[in-house]
């Protein structure tokens, strides 16, 4: 299920975040977690999620799993304001944002990084950055953020005058986590980060995810149909099924649990580290 395509830049948004009058931002909210109960959505008379419970913590990974048509993809847009709930209750922070839009979400800090990457071929990296941290043009902090995304992505500073549609797979999706991160999110959501990418660089989009987590204290829900990847960097995990959460635990416990492995794994998985948190991603 693809995400819908990115607003284009009207012809009156400039890069400048100069100008007479211009107001000052408010400062990016504390680190916040997230808070999912009974989420349901449809498309249509198409019911696609069927009472989500979910919750990351400021600081904790959580991977959602599942096989394609579980509504994984549907969880993240649901969560981020790109499709409405018909059902339950979205809380950022403490704070409910279940009937608020994307760009009212995005501005209370959740960020979405969406399949496929989606970023603006014909922009250079650099102007790809200063539009993601479009709602915090005025606070005086682009430098700051600018630096921290390209310290997390060198690749990026190399190529930082670069149209973004000449860059690789990888290096694309590298722009769009670091373009997520100039809005200052304390949650982050991503839909398979690692998809159709090399292992090489599966591994380093990973160890990006878990120094959001580690270093930056963000809350990070992340969906991956790479499994091995997903359960080396997750605390926990959430398994969906037709529109349901059906097992959840840490990618420990769920290397033990035999359902898990003999439908994500393989039946020869066996429970001794293959698929922990020490264990180097590589293709599922």
């Amino acid at each position: 299920m693809t995400p819908s395509s990115p607003t284009r830049v009207g012809a009156d948004m400039t890069l400048s975040s100069s100008g007479a009058g211009a107001g000052i931002e408010p400062p990016p909210p504390p680190l916040a977690g997230l808070e999912v109960h009974g989420l349901t959505a449809a498309y249509g008379r198409l019911q696609v999620l069927k009472g989500i419970d979910v919750s990351v913590a400021p600081g904790e990974l959580v991977a959602v799993i599942g096989s394609n048509g579980a509504g994984k993809t549907t969880l993240l847009r649901a969560v981020s304001g790109l499709l409405r709930p018909t059902g339950g209750t979205v809380m950022l922070g403490g704070s409910d944002v279940t009937s608020l839009g994307a760009e009212q979400i995005a501005r209370r800090g959740l960020s979405h990084v969406p399949e496929n990457r989606l970023v603006f071929p014909s922009l250079t990296v650099d102007d790809n950055l200063e539009l993601g941290g479009w709602t915090r043009r005025r606070d005086g902090q682009h430098a700051r953020r600018r630096a921290e995304a390209l310290e997390l992505f060198p690749r990026l500073g190399d190529r930082i005058n670069l149209p973004a549609g000449a860059l690789s797979g990888g290096e694309q999706q590298m722009l769009a986590m670091a373009r997520a991160l100039m809005a200052e999110p304390s949650v982050v959501v991503l839909d398979e980060p690692s998809l159709g990418l090399a292992p090489k660089v599966i591994g380093e989009i990973i160890a990006a995810l878990g120094a959001l987590r580690d270093t930056k204290g963000l809350a990070v829900l992340l969906v991956e149909q790479n499994i091995r990847a997903a359960f080396s960097v997750a605390d926990r995990v959430l398994v969906m099924e037709r529109g349901s959460v059906v097992v959840t635990g840490t990618p420990d416990e769920l290397a033990d649990d035999e359902r898990v492995r003999s439908a994500y794994l393989g039946a020869g998985t066996t429970s001794s580290g293959a698929v922990s948190r020490r264990s180097a991603p590589g293709p599922a």
